[in-house]
């Protein structure tokens, strides 16, 4: 079996790599400053000059997750060639076979025509579900490297209490710290207080943000804002996790000296090999 797969971070380099290690042939582009100052490239693994040379390789093309960060050019941080996504589409409707399977993250609706089968990772509720756990890993391994207390006997906000926030209560308090989290379902405080955690709603954040050593933010969309910011102590610390645009007011956070770590892609960056492993179970070639 042939495949193609046109850019992506660190997380696509490592699955080329495992479908190189089954004996596929994998045809890249826009991955050639790894692959080409790599020693150790597979044999299975061969560097296309173009675009269009790539996707002729194979009818399954596999792209970035997210497949653009700014809709315009396809994401490919190992190479100096910028693509545009209009370019990747007429290519995927011109190369033959006549139907190329297409899988990456955040696939535009423009790529939904008959010729193209998409495959949306960010669609996949398995793979969300996967990912939630190591980018609570990476959340803890920044705690940990950027305060010089224990999470032991520390007091933790979570916002937000879904796949990540559930996952996060749970380690936290195995941990030991005093994890408090922030809800607006009735149920979700009951299950939050199910795993020893103590359930808070927003408006109850600023009575008590002076007690927080650190605040994690799993909501994509702004909920601390700066009423909440006025309350945390100098010397707390934010970690963001949410995608684009995040949950916390960065502005008053930067007004008031509260610091704040924006870690988005953390399973792409920090643990690429697992999310490529991931990637490969959902997407089943």
């Amino acid at each position: 079996m042939n495949i193609s797969i046109v850019g992506g971070d660190l997380r696509i380099v490592r699955l080329a790599e495992m479908y190189a290690n089954e004996g596929k042939l994998v045809y890249v582009y826009g991955l050639e400053d790894y692959f080409q100052t790599n020693e150790k490239n597979d044999t299975n693994i061969f560097v296309c000059n173009t675009l269009k040379e790539c996707i002729e390789k194979s009818d399954i093309i596999i792209s970035g997750v997210p497949l653009s960060k700014d809709k315009v050019y396809i994401n490919a941080p190992f190479t100096k060639q910028k693509n545009g996504l209009e370019e990747l589409k007429n290519e995927l409707l011109i190369a033959k076979p006549n139907k190329k399977r297409f899988i990456a993250g955040n696939i535009p609706k423009e790529f939904y025509v008959e010729q193209i089968e998409n495959v949306d990772l960010l669609q996949s509720e398995k793979l969300t579900i996967l990912n939630a756990i190591p980018t609570v890993e990476g959340t803890i391994r920044i705690v940990l490297q950027e305060r010089e207390e224990t999470i032991f006997e520390s007091n933790v906000l979570i916002c937000g209490f879904g796949r990540i926030g559930k996952i996060l209560c749970e380690r936290f308090y195995d941990l030991g710290a005093n994890v408090y989290c922030v809800a607006r379902k009735e149920a979700d405080f009951t299950w939050i207080r199910e795993k020893r955690c103590i359930p808070l709603q927003y408006d109850q954040i600023e009575k008590i943000g002076y007690k927080f050593d650190f605040v994690i933010n799993t909501v994509p969309t702004t909920v601390i804002t700066e009423k909440e910011i006025k309350s945390f102590r100098k010397d707390a610390l934010i970690v963001d996790v949410a995608s684009n645009p995040g949950g916390i007011d960065k502005e008053s956070a930067e007004k008031h000296k509260i610091r704040v770590i924006t870690a988005l892609g953390i399973p792409g960056k920090d643990m690429p090999k697992t999310a490529a492993k991931y990637i490969k179970e959902v997407v089943k070639l």
